[in-house]
């Protein structure tokens, strides 16, 4: 049985939607004009891309509509620099990697607030589904310098949709094989005072596969999530409320060596609750106040092994204050940040809590030719005994010699503070461990043309990173049978990122291909389940209401495991994709992925999906 939320849980949100509904009724705005584009995750403020030194994606709403995507990971795992492997199929637990780096090492946010399990430092990419997402900012490199901990290879930041313009209602239903289904509702929109809203209920579920490559039954999935954003005018200023909720029950196979594992399962719910002023203090300078919670709690039960149960539940409480002076050609970016990270698991037993405080600046100049850029961190980490105050810095410089053309250089440093599970798990934490830290520097060239039916773009990224005092078991002393949590790798990641894209009268093309040499330096081994070559080339067309997509995927060979023990062969994987307008209401879509149903491993041991189609109907009122 799914978990339930909470009451007051269920209170507020339903308040939200009872509130759109009001607003709903409201005499609505027309839809303004579509804005510039601009990224805010590379600096915590708005910035033309442009001007920006750090390597930088945007997957906008109309790329997220044409993928067709029931997860987030769908939509990053075809960029360039990112790799992932999951364990077993739908909704199990995925690793991302950017960069060579370890998953742990990507900061990911939502609207700003900082999300995952406080016990472990992973976020759960299972319980994110794409329907209530505007666009998501994917920045490589060492980003500490702005960020703090976990943001040693970069930071990925999604954002949810803001209402604007009249009501609009969207219903969108999909389903097919593997017993699966899938459905959304949205109401969003914006009203004559100032208010906007955008609230949205989706679920799914599927049969899926067999976690266990060599199992016969299936391992099924179901995921739930509703959200809510509202943002209203205050005075000159904004005041923004957002509430997220998603939940979702897997089916799990285990053992020495992996198999079937009747009614093991593990639930798991995810929240977020965040409230933001924005307000002027002048004309050239806007602060900012952000409070926020956010929660992840997971139970697992196996009938047959009670050491396989779990009772986890983190939540990270948040403040975050910023300020932004724009003088002339610089621009001054100042503020505190806050979070106290808390993890309680009765059965273990643990409850701990982390605090960790910061002070941070970033100073810029732009000019027609050059833009500089630097910024300054320092870290305080209440719980750790070695290095609990942490610097990091960061300095980019963007030149533009001609029009469209873009050469930029980075360097910068970052760290990950240690795991609560890491220092403190009873007989085998290590209260004695000291970050993991990194230091690294990119340098590359980009050019852009656009006319009237032609655009496009072509850019590559040379980047080298090292990493120090990971965090790995090993003997407590030479020789000793006793393991803990300690500071004992480093490695190296380097490599080249290549990118491209072109339209011209409807047809689209965009491709991207990876080169990375990505080694622990402690053992000369290659670091797992990241392959030195991976690509992706993304082919499209818009044929008056049809959209066509095909996508195919490549990764190279790679280990599965540290000890490099067990070989993962190269693949490659098509998916087909079909939307068509009927009308201005309805929508009809199609899919079919791994096209050739193809045989292959994301992880040693572990089930992948053969190929599998689905068929979906929209509207939009």
């Amino acid at each position: 049985m799914a978990i339930q939320p909470t009451n007051r849980r269920t209170t507020i949100i339903t308040s939200m939607l009872l509130m759109a509904a009001g607003l709903a009724a409201s005499t609505p705005l027309q839809a303004e004009e579509a804005l510039p584009t601009v990224v805010v995750t590379a600096g915590r403020i708005a910035e033309d891309p442009a001007r920006i030194s750090a390597d930088v994606t945007i997957i906008d709403e109309e790329e997220i509509k044409k993928a067709q995507a029931t997860t987030v990971v769908e939509l990053l795992r075809r960029q360039a620099g990112i790799n992932t492997s999951t364990t077993g199929g739908p909704g199990k637990s995925t690793s991302l990697y950017m960069r060579g780096g370890n998953s742990g090492h990507v900061l990911v946010l939502i609207d700003g607030v900082r999300v995952g399990a406080a016990s472990t430092g992973a976020f759960d990419w299972g319980l994110m589904s794409p329907e209530d997402i505007e666009r998501i900012e994917i920045v490589r490199g060492p980003q500490s310098s702005l960020y703090g901990a976990d943001a040693m290879s970069g930071v990925i930041q999604i954002f949810t949709k803001t209402g604007e313009g009249k009501t609009k209602v969207r219903i969108q239903g999909e389903a097919g094989g593997l017993a699966s289904s899938s459905g959304s509702m949205q109401v969003s929109g914006s009203t004559e005072n100032g208010v906007s809203y955008a609230l949205t209920a989706a679920g799914q579920r599927t049969d899926g596969v067999s976690v266990a490559a060599a199992g016969t039954e299936t391992d099924p999935y179901r995921q739930s999530q509703i959200s809510g954003r509202i943002e209203m005018e205050l005075g000159d200023g904004t005041i923004s409320f957002t509430a997220r909720q998603s939940e979702g029950k897997n089916s799990l196979d285990g053992g020495w060596v992996l198999a079937d594992t009747l009614n093991w399962s593990a639930s798991s719910r995810q929240s977020i609750y965040s409230l933001k002023v924005s307000y002027p203090i002048m004309d050239s300078w806007e602060s900012s106040l952000q409070l926020s919670r956010s929660a992840d709690d997971m139970t697992g039960y196996d009938p047959a092994n009670a050491a396989n149960n779990s009772d986890i539940h983190t939540t990270i409480k948040q403040l975050n204050w910023q300020n932004h002076i724009e003088l002339a050609d610089f621009s001054l970016l100042f503020g505190l940040d806050y979070h106290a990270d808390r993890a309680v698991n009765p059965l273990a037993p643990l409850n701990k809590v982390l605090k960790q405080s910061a002070g941070f600046a970033a100073l810029s100049w732009h000019s027609e030719l050059l833009d500089l850029n630097g910024s300054l961190r320092h870290d305080r980490n209440s719980g750790l005994i070695n290095s609990a105050n942490k610097s990091t810095w960061h300095t980019g410089a963007v030149l533009h010699p001609l029009t469209g053309l873009k050469i930029s250089g980075n360097y910068g440093t970052g760290f990950k503070a240690p795991s609560i599970n890491d220092l403190y798990w009873p007989a085998v934490g290590n209260a004695n461990l000291k970050p993991e830290t990194s230091k690294g520097w990119d340098a590359g060239i980009a050019y852009d043309y656009s006319s009237d039916q032609l655009q496009g773009g072509l850019s590559a990224t040379w980047f080298d990173q090292s990493f120090r005092d990971l965090i790995a078991w090993a003997p407590i002393t030479p020789g000793s049978f006793t393991w803990i949590p300690s500071n004992v790798n480093k490695a190296r990641s380097r490599g080249l990122e290549i990118s491209g894209r072109v339209s011209y009268s409807g047809a689209y093309l965009q491709a991207n291909w990876s080169y990375l040499m990505a080694r622990d330096s402690s053992n000369e081994t290659w670091l797992a389940r990241r392959p030195k070559e991976s690509g992706n080339i993304l082919l499209g067309i818009d044929i008056g209401p049809l959209n066509l997509e095909g996508n195919l995927a490549i990764v190279g060979p790679r280990f599965s495991s540290p000890n490099n023990a067990a070989y993962l062969a190269s693949y490659r994987k098509t998916d087909l994709r079909a939307r068509l307008h009927v009308n201005e209401t309805w929508e009809l879509t199609a899919r079919v992925n791994n096209v050739e149903d193809k045989k292959y491993e994301e992880a040693a041991g572990y089930g992948v999906v053969g190929r599998v189609w689905y068929a979906g109907l929209g509207a939009t009122f």
